[in-house]
């Protein structure tokens, strides 16, 4: 439905230091990179998995594609002689 996930690797959470370490396909992410203000970035998701898969990772990797709704700028106001404003 257009919302499905891009898994894009895997990563497996490290001994006890709350670090994970993960790994990514480059040809599954190419098409995602994204440039502002001169450089390129990749947005992505990190999410736990309920529990391990038969390769040990905790942990899956997906593209991160939110986009926030844009705020519609209220239109500026022009005060008018008369119009009760005090400026």
């Amino acid at each position: 439905m257009g919302n499905e996930k891009k898994y894009v690797g895997n990563g497996k959470q490290v001994g006890d230091y709350g670090m994970v370490n993960i790994s990514i396909a480059a040809s599954k992410v190419q098409p995602y990179w994204s440039e502002y203000k001169g450089e390129k970035y990749l947005r992505l998701s990190v999410g736990t998995l309920r529990e391990a898969n038969q390769y040990g990772q905790t942990h899956t990797v997906w593209i991160d594609e939110f986009v926030p709704e844009q705020k519609q700028d209220a239109p500026k106001r022009t005060a008018k002689a008369g119009d009760g404003l005090p400026f």
